[in-house]
């Protein structure tokens, strides 16, 4: 069973398509579903609320919880894992998260996202997240994510990017007003143009190691920022990456000096201080018209 579903999910990478994939193998669409969440690839609202179910009432017949859930026995059959496969619990890994769901959906061919009452999100599986619409001065585009500007007033105070998931898409969490923590996992490596722009409460983030470009306007507006660690492999800055970030106080960088583009640090605090360690290539006394120092 472990290689089929192993197999199942190679298909299902390349596809996207749940449909296709069940046609590829013959299956129904409901065995496929059950293959990707036991491999932890994907997940639905009602998956969840069974796992959350299972975890306080481990000792509960599949009769307790569909009559807990108003679903049915089938249902439960349907998205509940295979008890032999070690399975990677989409949506609450490393999360100290209210268990109830009000929604899920997906965000990328490969990865999902679920929002719970507490006001956390949580990114899920594998890849890219897609690319969202919109611009530094506060317009969208037709294309923009559902967790934001909620009508049932849930605001968004915590994200939770679960290892797996490679780059943060375009605008994908700006104007989050009520963001106060970001954790990012070590598998991301790309973080797309605008993705934190604008207002929001964040106070300190730490770019994971694999993160190469500071890309445009990522964190332009931000202005609680106060502190932000760049890890050796960032090269680039781009423009406006960190464009009227007042607040900000400390840059520590664990590399050589990036190249910056002209515009990176526009209406910027001017009392920054730049961290390098020794020996660090190109910092000077003064960088980028900022003091540094070795830490």
């Amino acid at each position: 069973m472990e290689e089929k579903i192993m197999a199942v999910l190679a298909d299902f990478k390349k596809t996207g398509s749940i449909r296709q994939t069940a046609r590829n193998f013959n299956l129904s669409t409901a065995s496929i579903r059950k293959m990707l969440i036991t491999s932890g690839e994907w997940n639905n609202k009602t998956a969840i609320e069974i796992y959350a179910v299972k975890r306080k009432h481990p000792d509960w017949t599949k009769a307790q919880i569909a009559d807990q859930l108003k679903i049915s026995i089938k249902t439960i059959d349907i998205y509940t894992p295979y008890e032999n496969i070690n399975m990677l619990e989409s949506g609450h890994n490393n999360v100290d998260a209210d268990d109830t769901v009000v929604e899920t959906g997906q965000c990328g061919v490969t990865t999902n996202w679920t929002l719970h009452k507490d006001g956390t999100l949580v990114i899920s599986g594998k890849g890219p997240m897609w690319d969202y619409s919109g611009d530094c001065w506060g317009v969208w585009g037709d294309w923009r994510p559902k967790w934001w500007q909620r009508r049932d007033g849930i605001c968004i105070l915590n994200i939770v990017i679960e290892e797996g998931v490679t780059a943060i898409g375009e605008y994908a969490f700006a104007d989050l007003v009520d963001l106060r923590s970001v954790q990012l996992p070590n598998s991301l490596t790309e973080i797309h143009g605008g993705a934190f722009a604008r207002e929001n409460d964040l106070k300190e983030i730490h770019i994971p190691e694999k993160v190469t470009v500071i890309s445009w306007d990522t964190f332009y507006g931000n202005f609680m920022l106060e502190e932000i660690h760049i890890p050796a492999g960032v090269y680039k800055i781009q423009t406006h990456a960190l464009h009227g970030c007042k607040g900000l106080k400390r840059i520590y960088f664990y590399g050589d000096a990036p190249k910056v583009a002209p515009n990176s640090f526009v209406k910027c605090a001017e009392d920054i201080v730049i961290y390098h360690r020794e020996g660090a290539k190109g910092f000077d006394e003064v960088w980028n018209g900022y003091k540094t120092k070795v830490f």
